[in-house]
């Protein structure tokens, strides 16, 4: 008998028509099925309704979901509690969603785990520090004692994966679960939900837009489209021999790290320096009596030129999203300077750093979090022109026109509330906004992480024309390789808090130098990549360390390091034209 089987799900929320219609699929023990499609296709509805977590006014209208000889629909409110987190759980795309922001991470695990397991509170926390430590987060005692607000959005999202595979669940639900995570954290993650269903026969639905995971992953997958399936098939059949149109163009808006030479960026502009950051120090104090500070970023030296598009990726905690807040203003260096066109930030008052803002706009990663509810589209834009230019709505409605234009919207948007528009349309309008102000430098943080592969192709493509448009300048920080090559000119590896490499995007594969640049380049998932040559790159780098030593902080995971590499610090040097990279192996003075 399978374990799920669902049977003509259909969706709707109050009088309006079905937003899932007709769904039908089956889930044996120990199978892995995704489902894929673009936002709003009803990916999301379908999990939630399968666990009886619809919002608002969401109901099953018609359909069957049997779990285990129980159908779903008939239990009450009680009995559905039982079964959730103990026989089903479910992974958030935001982990914030699973989180309580005033309690630490430490009472929230052992609350859940001792809720449904019957442990005491040592037991608890010893389960909950394994399970943190499966997850690749380092010393998970600090992680047990922080708030959520302390961690960064991987740190989060690997607390709460991590919350709901303690209690080896026969189903797991995972709704976009490595989204917001970097590429060797994401291909950890998908190993331990491998063996999650190995180990403990776990089955596992996953939502997810990245075609490459859901490839690697999956048993069957079932694709989406408007609230129906498109096609469901096996994972071979999907991939390999795609019948709908839809399906085929999912694959082909898939970002490559291979790409034909006329679509790499290459080199950008390089007459006027635009931003220079000097030795730029970031240090975080401790709660933790005895304990040094945290020092996120340390030492850094970069420059960026007018109209060019500089990348930065590495693993979460690397200091990427900390380095874009200290060039917008938001945190202080602890030591060093940033200097925009010649004028350095840190020695600005008050009334100066706020003009300075609007010379530097930011893009968040989650477009929903830049919204009040209470604003129309419109109001939203005109807020930035009515405060740094004094504009009229009536003098700014021609600039907005023009630039919900320029990021491909309709002016009919602008009377609408941010909860009618899809994801990918609310990011256009953020960046729209960040445009509005014509400033120096826009810095994206994860600005398209958080959307499905085509309408990130799409955003991608508007920011390299809307760059072209307005001569603007960039730094885009992400963890989609394939991505952040294709829209920048040169890009930056950090590795805690450090840059291990600076190259030109269009050498990065076949260039890059630093042994930790070629681990973020074997840990991307291809879509048609051989499944057991993955496995056993994932088996390999399963283990890795994340122990501190005085020399190269990538030395404890580095295959080819020696004792001189653990002792001796490198530093960034130049190996070829446009190329850096810090490593004692690239270096002749080291002697190796």
């Amino acid at each position: 008998m399978s374990l799920l089987e669902v049977k003509n799900l259909t969706i709707s929320y109050g009088s309006q028509a079905p937003v899932v219609k007709n769904v039908s699929f089956s889930l044996e023990p120990g199978e892995i099925l995704s489902i894929v499609g673009e936002s709003g296709s009803g990916k999301t509805t379908v999990i939630r309704g399968i666990l009886g977590l619809l919002s608002g006014n969401g109901r099953i209208t018609d359909g069957e979901i049997l779990f285990d000889g129980k159908n779903l629909c008939k239990l009450n409110k009680k009995s559905m509690q039982m079964l959730r987190g103990r026989e089903i759980a479910m992974i958030f795309q935001d982990a914030g969603l699973a989180m309580d922001p005033i309690f630490p991470i430490g009472k929230q695990f052992k609350e859940y785990i001792r809720t449904h397991q019957d442990l005491t509170d040592a037991e608890a926390y010893d389960l909950a520090c394994e399970w943190l430590s499966r997850m690749k987060l380092d010393d998970p005692a600090r992680v047990m004692e922080s708030y959520p607000f302390e961690l960064s959005g991987g740190m989060k999202q690997r607390a709460a994966i991590a919350m709901a595979m303690a209690q080896s669940p026969k189903l797991l639900l995972a709704d976009e679960p490595t989204s917001a995570l970097d590429v060797t954290v994401q291909a950890q993650v998908v190993y331990e939900l491998q063996k999650l269903t190995e180990n403990f026969n776990t089955s596992i639905i996953m939502v997810t837009h990245n075609m490459g995971v859901a490839s690697y992953l999956s048993d069957e997958i079932v694709v989406m489209k408007t609230g129906e399936i498109a096609e469901y098939g096996s994972r071979d059949k999907i991939i390999f021999q795609p019948e709908s149109d839809y399906t085929k163009m999912l694959l082909a808006a898939v970002p490559k790290l291979e790409l034909e030479e006329d679509k790499l960026r290459g080199k950008g502009p390089r007459e006027e320096e635009l931003l220079k950051i000097e030795n730029v120090v970031k240090e975080f104090q401790t709660r933790r009596k005895h304990q040094n500070n945290v020092v996120a970023v340390g030492g850094v030296d970069f420059k960026l030129f007018k109209g060019e598009c500089l990348g930065i990726v590495g693993e979460s905690g690397c200091g990427k999203s900390t380095l874009a807040r200290m060039i917008i203003g938001s945190f202080p260096p602890t030591k060093g300077g940033i200097a925009l066109n010649g004028r350095h930030l840190e020695k600005m008052n008050r009334k100066e750093q706020r003009l300075f803002c609007r010379h530097v706009q930011m893009v968040f990663q989650n477009p929903v979090s830049s919204f009040s509810p209470r604003m129309t589209i419109g109001d939203y834009l005109y807020e930035p022109l009515k405060n740094f230019e004094k504009m009229s709505r009536a003098d700014a409605a021609e600039r907005i026109r023009y630039y919900m234009e320029a990021v491909g919207l309709s002016e009919d948007l602008l009377e609408r509330y941010p909860h009618e528009l899809s994801g990918g349309q609310l990011q256009r309008v953020v960046i729209a906004r960040a445009a509005l102000l014509q400033p120096d430098l826009i810095v994206c943080d994860e600005a398209t992480s958080a959307l499905d592969v085509s309408i990130q192709n799409q955003v991608a493509n508007m920011l390299v024309e809307l760059q072209g448009r307005e001569d603007l300048s960039y730094i885009f920080i992400g963890h989609d390789l394939a991505l952040v090559r294709q829209v920048s000119h040169r890009i930056i590896i950090m590795y805690r808090g450090e840059i291990v490499e600076i190259i030109n995007s269009r050498n990065l594969t076949e260039e890059a130098a630093h042994p930790y640049a070629k681990v973020l380049l074997d840990a991307v998932f291809d879509v048609r990549e051989d499944r057991e040559t993955r496995r056993k790159m994932l088996e390999n780098n399963a283990n890795e360390s994340t122990e501190s030593v005085p020399g190269c902080k990538f030395s404890p995971r580095c295959r080819y390091a020696t004792d001189y590499c653990r002792e001796n610090r490198p530093v960034l040097q130049k190996i070829g034209e446009d190329h850096f990279a810090a490593c004692h192996l690239l270096d002749q003075e080291s002697g190796l």
